[in-house]
């Protein structure tokens, strides 16, 4: 029989142990109900309406796993703003984190960073090279080179002879990348190209710059921009200088009123990079590597480029329209 010391112990010991346990299982309950919080780094200009439709993607996906998606891009096409945006997410241990590499060399030590950190990493949309650099997961988006030669091919077909490329984003791998697939298709076909760069924050700059240019270059048969920002000044300004629509238009990236354009025979083509893709992949493969620890198989998947024309605008403008395409 206990005596009553003892017994007091007995109770004060079994008290303790039943809180230890108490405690541990609220710890582990609160471990896996954690959300997890993935940060996704874009370069995308705040007026691009093609980044509105990736950071979709993103939503979306983040709703359809119940988890917690946090997008954020500078103002302007700024690597160091991004630079130190990377760092400053790269201090709140997220999850996961997803970039855009437009310039390898600005980005690269925030990335080697993260890393180093053991924060897993998905790049998307430019800078799939960072591969051969930084141990990421994959990238998700489109061989731009790929991307400039079917563009290049594309606008053969219509004959023409001397065309115009805009850049409205200097320092832009991708964009780079883009121009010099187009431009090798175009001169093995005997095709001259000349390129601007333009400001895409200010469309009446851009449409100044290129009245001029055509002005004095009235060889001009075609344009091809680099991305919607470029194409959409270009349309107005086309729509008053060139009433016969002699000069061919083409695009890289969707948005309504690209389709638009191409429906109502302003603009000839567009590249189409499925970037709703491009926001929506890489939230589920990263919650499957952070739950399931599921690695991709490739370092590479592309989301395009397809082409949209007259022949299929229509069947794409809804789902453009409502934020998906």
């Amino acid at each position: 029989m206990m005596r009553p010391k003892q017994f007091i112990r007995f109770l004060f010991f079994t008290f303790l142990i039943c809180i230890f346990f108490t405690c541990s299982e609220n710890s582990n309950q609160n471990t896996s109900d954690k959300k997890i919080t993935i940060k996704m780094i874009t370069h995308g200009q705040a007026t691009d309406p093609f980044w509105n439709v990736v950071r979709n993607g993103a939503k979306d996906a983040a709703q359809d796993l119940g988890i917690s998606v946090q997008y954020q891009s500078p103002q302007n096409f700024d690597m160091v703003t991004m630079s130190r945006m990377i760092d400053a997410v790269i201090a709140t241990n997220p999850d996961g984190l997803i970039l855009s590499v437009p310039d390898i060399p600005a980005l690269k030590k925030s990335i080697i960073s993260a890393s180093k950190n053991n924060i897993p990493i998905i790049v998307i949309n430019a800078g799939s090279k960072i591969i051969e650099e930084v141990d990421i997961l994959t990238y998700i988006g489109q061989s731009e080179y790929k991307a400039g030669m079917k563009a290049g091919q594309e606008m053969v077909k219509h004959n023409v002879k001397s065309v115009l490329c805009i850049n409205h984003e200097i320092g832009n791998i991708s964009l780079d990348q883009r121009e010099q697939g187009f431009r090798k298709i175009l001169q093995e076909n005997n095709v001259l190209v000349k390129t601007i760069p333009i400001d895409a924050s200010d469309p009446t700059e851009t449409q100044e710059m290129v009245r001029s240019f055509l002005s004095s270059n009235k060889n001009i048969d075609g344009i091809l921009a680099l991305g919607s920002l470029g194409a959409l000044p270009i349309v107005k300004l086309l729509k008053e200088i060139d009433v016969q629509k002699k000069i061919k238009l083409a695009t890289f990236d969707l948005s309504p009123q690209i389709i638009d354009g191409i429906i109502n025979g302003h603009i000839l083509f567009a590249l189409d990079a499925q970037q709703y893709l491009q926001g929506y992949l890489p939230v589920i493969l990263m919650n499957l590597y952070i739950t399931n620890r599921n690695t991709p198989a490739y370092k590479m998947l592309e989301t395009g480029p397809s082409i949209i024309n007259i022949d299929n605008a229509l069947e794409v403008l809804a789902l453009s329209k409502k934020g998906s395409r």
